[in-house]
């Protein structure tokens, strides 16, 4: 899928050098136009003053040397196509006048010009060091996530595709004890680096909370107090938090607003969509959660995913939609829970094209062995 994080270092130095060398033509025009027009157009009267503008041009551009020559340039051609002087000392005071006009013209925009270059320079190296601090948060953000998860009963694996460089997606699974793994998703409003500084939170609280609290409900709802105190009201958070209870084989989870897992039962094809679910996080205060319960067996594939997934658009605006994913997961029912969200992620970027990707895109999928 393709990612635009605006234009890279490259793309900026060769858009610039193409305006330059645009600037350079026009200056050649702008030249040419006024010697034509005090050559055959306006007889008796000098425009030669209007050189001025191209050498102000030029001096935006160009070295200081390559200015005043330009300045001299003009200077004999307005003396050539002009109209001409009374006497040879008329003609020389012209001829200095002028000079002496696009000289200072030149040298004073130089000036601003080298002023403006100096600023550019600072405010290229701030994007720079930015986008090496970006680089280096993107990198953090990737090994905080976790790797495949594979037991002898279960296998869990996981990817995530940011918009931007950073992203406000988040995924965790860890076992809890010897007979429980927990598995989360959750998609904080908005993108980028606000979105992403609270993903570190995220993974803190709900490790540490995770072996104290009793169930996914209650464990949603500390987190939703927590979010409540250390984020302003415009931001939320979407969660899908569940507990597989392996030696039992069932799947308790409680959801916070976020989009329904799909859960297949590879024995008998059937599709269920984990639908209960409660309130956004961050945002009510006193918001009630609650836990449900669904049985597992042998062969089932549960894939959790955020927005970037279903509502991904193609060339035409459709989105990628629920049902298409639902397509993909049922087609995979041999294949391991690495297959299968490899499987996914490259159907969205099949159906996707030449759109540019508008939201990151995350995918959990537990596979019941």
């Amino acid at each position: 899928m393709a990612h635009r994080i605006g234009f890279s270092n490259h793309e900026a130095d060769k858009m610039e050098q193409r305006n330059m060398r645009l600037l350079d033509v026009l200056v050649a025009v702008a030249i040419a136009a006024v010697a034509f027009t005090d050559w055959e157009i306006i007889a008796n009267v000098s425009v030669g003053y209007l050189y001025v503008l191209p050498i102000a041009l030029c001096a935006l551009i160009n070295p200081l040397p390559f200015t005043l020559g330009l300045s001299v340039f003009c200077t004999v051609l307005q003396d050539i196509f002009g109209p001409p002087a009374d006497s040879l000392e008329w003609r020389v005071v012209r001829d200095v006048v002028y000079l002496s006009s696009f000289l200072v013209v030149g040298f004073c925009v130089t000036l601003l010009a080298r002023q403006r270059n100096r600023m550019a320079d600072q405010v290229r190296r701030q994007r720079d060091e930015y986008e090496s601090d970006l680089a280096l948060a993107a990198q953090v953000q990737r090994q905080v996530l976790p790797r495949p998860l594979s037991l002898p009963d279960i296998e869990i694996a996981a990817a995530m595709q940011p918009a931007r460089m950073l992203g406000g997606d988040y995924y965790d699974f860890f076992e809890v004890g010897d007979n429980e793994v927990d598995v989360v998703i959750a998609d904080v409003s908005g993108k980028g680096a606000a979105a992403a500084l609270l993903m570190p939170s995220l993974a803190v609280a709900l490790r540490l909370r995770a072996r104290e609290l009793d169930g996914p409900a209650a464990i949603i709802k500390d987190l939703d107090e927590v979010l409540r105190q250390i984020t302003r009201p415009a931001t939320f958070v979407t969660m899908f938090y569940a507990r597989i209870h392996r030696s039992g084989k069932t799947l308790q989870y409680s959801c916070a607003g976020h989009n329904p897992p799909i859960l297949l039962r590879t024995k008998t094809g059937t599709e269920i969509t984990l639908n209960d679910s409660g309130p956004v996080l961050g945002i009510l205060p006193g918001a009630q959660f609650s836990d449900s319960t669904v049985s597992l067996e042998s062969g089932d594939v549960l894939a959790l995913y955020t927005d970037g997934v279903t509502e991904q658009e193609n060339d035409t605006e459709e989105e990628f939609a629920p049902e298409r994913l639902q397509e993909v997961v049922a087609q995979a029912e041999t294949e391991n829970a690495t297959s299968v969200v490899n499987d996914i992620c490259s159907a969205v970027s099949r159906f996707s094209g030449n759109k540019e990707q508008a939201d990151d895109l995350t995918v959990v999928v537990v596979k019941i062995l």
